[in-house]
Order: structure tokens, then C-alpha cells, then sequence
């Protein structure tokens, strides 16, 4: 299995905005391949259990919200498979230019991760 997962500090104001945006580029993801692609609203930020919370891996200012997305794989080969379609596809284009409108791109935070 392979992941990639994003951090999003969101207004709550374009809270909404940015869930249109999200599902609609979670459909192409899984059009092309993904086995799964989903954004959660932050519940829990705080430290907990004697471990640093996520609040401390992205500052939030005030009026915002956390936002997490995951997109699943099988392989990383198999996540390339998949992105090099989907960059390709100019619907993510306009998503992407949509969403720079809603959310700093450049305060997201992004990752990715197998299986050892």
C-alpha cells in the first residue's frame, strides 16, 4: 500500500469552497486509479498521550481549520501510473487554479508513504 497525504489550513469561511474542490478532483484521481481518495475535517489537534499534536506540523491562523486528504495506492509505481494521468488531465488544471484562490498552496503540507 501507498499513501500520499496533504494537510490543508483552510478558512472556515472557504471551508465549503474548498470541499467542492477536493471531491471533485478526488473523482478524477479514482477515474484514473486510485483506490481511494478522502478529505477529513481535523477533530482532534491537540497534544494527546504524551505525543505533539498535529497542531504543532502546520500553523493554523485564526478563523482556520485543518483539512486532511488521503489518496490510496497500491504501489508507488502504481501512484505514478495514476499521476502522470492525471496531470495530463485538464480538469485538474482549472481545479488547481480554483484552489489556489481558496488556500495557500504554499502552506500545505504534503507527504508520502509505503509500507516497509
Amino acid at each position: 500500500m501507498y499513501l500520499e497525504i496533504y494537510l490543508y489550513p483552510v478558512l472556515e469561511d472557504n471551508k465549503e469552497q474548498f470541499l467542492k474542490i477536493n471531491c471533485e478532483a478526488e473523482r478524477i484521481y479514482k477515474e484514473y486509479g486510485a483506490l481511494e481518495s478522502q478529505t477529513f475535517a481535523a477533530a482532534s489537534i491537540q497534544p494527546e498521550y504524551g505525543c505533539a499534536g498535529m497542531v504543532s506540523a502546520v500553523e493554523l491562523r485564526e478563523g482556520e481549520v485543518l483539512m486532511l486528504e488521503t489518496n490510496r495506492y497500491h504501489s508507488k509505481a502504481h501512484q505514478s501510473e495514476v499521476l502522470e494521468k492525471v496531470d495530463q488531465d485538464d480538469r485538474i488544471g482549472e481545479l488547481y487554479e480554483q484552489m489556489t484562490n481558496v488556500i495557500e498552496m504554499g502552506r500545505t503540507v504534503r507527504g508520502e508513504f509505503g509500507l516497509p
